[in-house]
């Protein structure tokens, strides 16, 4: 018990200024970040190329959303948490590495793909390189950076996925455009589809973050160096993670679910806008993706900066549930937003409500890691973070576009009647996050205060 304790003590108390540069832990800040914009990008691709996937494979929108969403967040969420035990106890940066790694060339290998199911064993190898770096990435700055200015450090992390979800669309919609007008072809393989060069151009580039990240540090082997915590690596049995977890099983519900239920609405509908424009307006995926690549490169950092800054202003207030209150206003706002946007009568009208709903589809990016570090013990971030993105990824991306492509093809029996499709989702989703989120905005409290005081084998008790 001892020695658990005196891990424990290290690893909350520790000054991370005292184990890492400055000027280290803004570059592995913005390194992540940049990895992070990679991951989206190469997670996000599909998006914009649902029609030539479609005509070239022969498939329907509902294996397309199996393709999209459900595939993939089956198996981010089924490596999640070996990977995380792994990141809790090992070499983050070294692990963070593999993963991008292998997900920069599971997204190239994509392009290779001649049938759906070689799409599909690409996407399972995209999945399993990116459950990584969420958690890796979020217990790393939580050692680099005070509880202070943790929170602005995640929020500039989550910046990632929303400037990525831009730069995605607003690349693929370039590169996509280009390869229609000039098709390639290369030796043994012959002449590739515009979609096939597409996710082999978006891919590859990624590799060049493994350079980068061989300046990251990792603070467990600097307090190793300099004696600080002889027992930093000591494993966390599961059945204390799990002991943890039943304790204040209200308030990791009610995050989880509610993380899920949300992300249903914004992948449902960020996975679908695209083609809801093509099917309604007469755009072309190329215009489309120009236009929402443009939009979420500014709107989405906007969406992440102020829902991590007024989270923080308020917790420094005392507002200690403060994170989760912003959770419960976005749910609402968001579902408000998309009725408009989705019942429009013209690209006028609708692309206003568009700019509103990218900046609330990524709200959540940095607060719901910090909602995470709030209520998780320090030596259990990893695993509970892997937790959180597995319930957002089953749910949100393995549910939402599925479902629309479900509604679209069997319910409302119509390609054109898609907006509706989008639209149930989005409100179903939205609403029972807002309820979910709002149940716990009590009990987050206990939580956060048992989180401080954990001991290994003794949880505080209300």
């Amino acid at each position: 018990m001892s020695s658990t304790n005196g891990f424990q003590a290290s690893t909350v108390t520790s000054s991370p200024v005292e184990l890492t540069h400055r000027g280290q832990a803004y570059y592995t800040v913005s390194v992540l970040l940049i990895a992070y914009v990679f991951s989206i990008m190469d997670r996000q691709i599909l998006t914009l190329l649902v029609g030539p996937i479609q005509h070239s494979l022969q498939v329907n929108d509902s294996w397309m959303g199996v393709l999209h969403g459900f595939t993939f967040a089956a198996f981010y969420s089924l490596v999640g948490l070996p990977i995380a035990r792994l990141i809790d106890r090992g070499n983050r940066p070294l692990v963070i590495t593999v993963g991008i790694g292998l997900w920069c060339l599971a997204t190239a290998a994509g392009g290779l793909a001649t049938e759906f199911w070689h799409l599909l064993l690409a996407r399972i190898g995209v999945a399993v390189g990116e459950a990584v770096l969420l958690p890796g990435a979020v217990s790393l700055i939580s050692d680099l950076f005070t509880p202070h200015n943790r929170g602005r450090a995640l929020g500039v992390f989550g910046m990632g996925a929303s400037f990525g979800a831009g730069a995605g669309l607003l690349a693929t919609g370039l590169v996509l455009g280009y390869f229609t007008a000039h098709p390639l072809t290369l030796p043994w393989l012959g002449l590739l589809q515009p979609w096939q060069t597409t996710l082999m151009s978006i891919g590859l580039p990624g590799l060049l973050v493994l350079v980068l990240m061989i300046g990251v540090p990792e603070p467990r082997l600097r307090k190793n160096a300099m004696g600080l915590s002889p027992t930093v690596r000591v494993e966390i049995p599961l059945r204390e993670v799990l002991a943890y977890l039943r304790e204040n099983r209200r308030t990791f519900t009610a995050i989880f679910l509610g993380a899920g239920c949300f992300y249903t609405a914004v992948y449902g509908s960020g996975s679908w806008v695209p083609t809801y424009f093509v099917r309604e307006f007469g755009w072309s995926y190329a215009r489309i993706g120009a236009l929402m690549g443009a939009i979420m490169c500014v709107c989405g950092p906007i969406g992440v900066i102020f829902a991590s800054w007024l989270g923080e202003y308020w917790r420094n207030r005392g507002v200690t549930n403060a994170n989760l209150r912003i959770a419960v206003i976005a749910s609402v706002l968001l579902a408000l937003v998309s009725i408009p946007l989705l019942m429009a009568s013209s690209v006028e009208r609708a692309v206003p409500f568009l700019v509103l709903a990218a900046t609330l589809w990524t709200c959540l990016f940095g607060v719901g890691a910090a909602l995470i570090v709030e209520v998780a013990p320090a030596p259990m971030r990893g695993q509970f973070m892997a937790m959180y993105t597995g319930a957002l990824s089953l749910l949100g991306a393995g549910c939402g576009p599925v479902m629309v492509g479900v509604l679209t093809d069997y319910v409302f029996k119509d390609p054109n009647a898609i907006k509706f499709s989008i639209l149930c989702v989005v409100l179903f989703g939205c609403s029972l996050a807002a309820l979910v989120f709002y149940s716990a905005l009590r009990s987050i409290r206990h939580t956060a205060q048992n989180a401080l005081q954990w001991q290994s084998g003794s949880i505080a008790q209300p």
